[in-house]
C-alpha cells in the first residue's frame, strides 16, 4: 500500500520549509490555526505531521509500505490517543466520531498516494498534492 511519509528531499525550495519528522515516517493532517495563512508562521497549513512523533513535515514523499488498512487505522488511533487527542471526548460515541473523522481525513492522503508513483514528493499547500520539482 502506498502512503505518504516524511522526507528531507527538496527541502529549501521554499524559504519557510521545515522538517522535524524522521525521514521515513508516515505523516498525517495535523490540526490547523484558525485564519492562519498558509504561509503564516505557525507552517499548520503547508504541513503534515508524523504518527510516531507528532512533530511536522512540509515536504512528503509517496512510500511503499507493508501494513493494512486496518493496521493503519491502530496506528493513526494509537497516535491520537498518545497525543491526548482521544481524551478530549468524553462518550464514546463522540470518541467514535473524532476517530472516523480523522481515518477520514487520513484516507485521503492514502488516496493522495494512491495516484501517484513511489518516490513522489509532495508538498501541503492547504491540500496535499502539488508535486515538487526535483531537481
Amino acid at each position: 500500500m502506498k502512503v505518504l511519509v516524511s522526507t528531507k528531499e527538496t527541502q529549501g525550495q521554499r524559504p519557510n520549509d521545515f522538517c522535524w519528522v524522521p525521514e521515513g515516517e508516515i505523516v498525517k493532517y495535523g490540526f490547523d490555526c484558525d485564519g492562519d495563512a498558509v504561509d503564516g508562521s505557525c507552517g499548520c497549513r503547508r504541513s503534515l505531521v508524523g504518527l510516531e512523533c507528532s512533530k511536522a513535515t512540509t515536504t512528503m514523499k509517496v512510500a511503499q509500505v507493508d501494513f493494512t488498512k486496518g493496521e493503519l487505522k491502530a496506528m493513526l488511533r494509537e497516535s491520537l490517543i498518545r497525543d491526548g487527542w482521544m481524551d478530549c471526548y468524553k462518550t464514546a460515541a463522540t470518541k467514535r466520531d473524532f476517530l472516523t473523522r480523522e481515518w477520514a481525513a487520513f484516507e485521503h492522503l492514502l488516496e493522495v498516494a494512491k495516484n501517484l508513483p513511489v518516490g513522489t514528493i509532495v508538498e501541503r499547500r492547504e491540500e496535499v498534492g502539488p508535486r515538487r520539482v526535483v531537481a
